[in-house]
C-alpha cells in the first residue's frame, strides 16, 4: 500500500522552491543603516554534538533574494562555547555550491547554546555581529533502542 501526503508533498516544494528550507533556524541582523543582511545558522540543523556541521553564513543586500560572492577574505568568525568564555576562531571559506554562502567546519562535543562572532567588511560597510545559535542536542537523543 502506497501512501500519499500531498499537502506535505506541496509544502516541501514550496519550501525547496523559495530557499526557505536552509533557513528556517538562522539567525539575522541588519547591518550598515540596513543595507545588508547577514544571516547565520548551520548547515545540518538541528544541531546534535559529535557530528561534523558547518557554519551557513549568508550575506545579501537588503532589498534582495541574491547573496553576495567574493568577499571571505574580509569576513571573520569564532565560534563561543556554551560556558560563554571559550572562543575559536575559524577560517571561512565559500561554501561550494553556493555562491555568496560562506562556512567552516566544525565538530560540537558539548550541548547548550553556542554562538557565533562573525564580523568583517561588505564592500564599503563594515561590521560586528554576535548570534545565539539553536540549541545543540546530545546525538544520545537520537539513539535507539539503546545508546
Amino acid at each position: 500500500m502506497k501512501y500519499r501526503l500531498p499537502g506535505v508533498q506541496i509544502i516541501v516544494a514550496m519550501l525547496l522552491f523559495t530557499g526557505a528550507s536552509a533557513t528556517l533556524a538562522h539567525q539575522v541582523e541588519e547591518v550598515g543603516d540596513g543595507q545588508y543582511r547577514v544571516i547565520v545558522g548551520f548547515v545540518n540543523e538541528p544541531i546534535y554534538t559529535d557530528e561534523r556541521n558547518g557554519l551557513d553564513l549568508i550575506i545579501r543586500p537588503a532589498d534582495e533574494q541574491e547573496a553576495i560572492p567574493g568577499l571571505e577574505e574580509g569576513l571573520n568568525a569564532e565560534l563561543i562555547a556554551p560556558d560563554g568564555e571559550t572562543r575559536r576562531a575559524f577560517d571561512i571559506r565559500p561554501r561550494y555550491p553556493h555562491p555568496g554562502r560562506y562556512t567552516f567546519d566544525t565538530v560540537l562535543t558539548e550541548p547548550g547554546h553556542y554562538q557565533v562572532r562573525v564580523w568583517g567588511k561588505i564592500h564599503d560597510v563594515s561590521f560586528d555581529v554576535t548570534f545565539l545559535l539553536d540549541e545543540v542536542k546530545p546525538i544520545s537523543t537520537l539513539h535507539f533502542p539503546k545508546p
